[in-house]
């Protein structure tokens, strides 16, 4: 008989180990974060104004 209930828990375990796997294959693959890449922008930002900065 079809138990949905059990389904749930099955899935749930399956994401539990999927998930860990997928994060992997995504950093090691060159995919980011949109939050990580904007940090990173505006870093690079501010150093190449304080390297304008000093070139003045």
């Amino acid at each position: 008989m079809f138990n949905p209930l059990k389904m749930a828990g099955d899935l749930k375990n399956m994401e539990k180990m999927l998930k860990p796997a997928l994060e992997k294959f995504m950093k090691e693959s060159g995919f980011v974060k949109q939050a990580e890449l904007q940090k990173l922008e505006s870093r690079v930002k501010e150093l190449e104004k304080e390297i304008q900065d000093l070139k003045s």
